[in-house]
């Protein structure tokens, strides 16, 4: 299971957006059913839209994503409230 790992901890601090009609998202994978099904209810009740992306097979493009957080934010200057959002029509 990976999950939790793709923000720094200012996000976690507080992750709302009120300004905005979406939730930011926490992307997650994993090989067991149970626990992602588990996980997915403990990231939306902390406020979180729930993005399962998959197996645990995916854990690497996460830390990519997080290395990805760390550059534009940490080295490049960007907010550290920048987060990803699952977009829907």
């Amino acid at each position: 299971m990976k999950a939790f790992s793709i923000y720094g901890f200012e996000n976690f601090e507080n992750n709302a957006y009120p300004a905005f009609n979406v939730k930011p998202a926490m992307m997650f994978c994993g090989d067991d059913a149970a626990a992602k099904a588990a996980t997915a209810s403990l990231i939306s009740e902390l406020g979180w839209e729930p993005v399962d992306v998959g197996g645990l097979e995916q854990a690497l493009h996460l830390e990519h994503m997080t290395l990805l957080w760390v550059r534009m934010v940490r080295m490049g200057g960007r907010s550290p409230h920048l987060v990803w959002a699952a977009l829907r029509r």
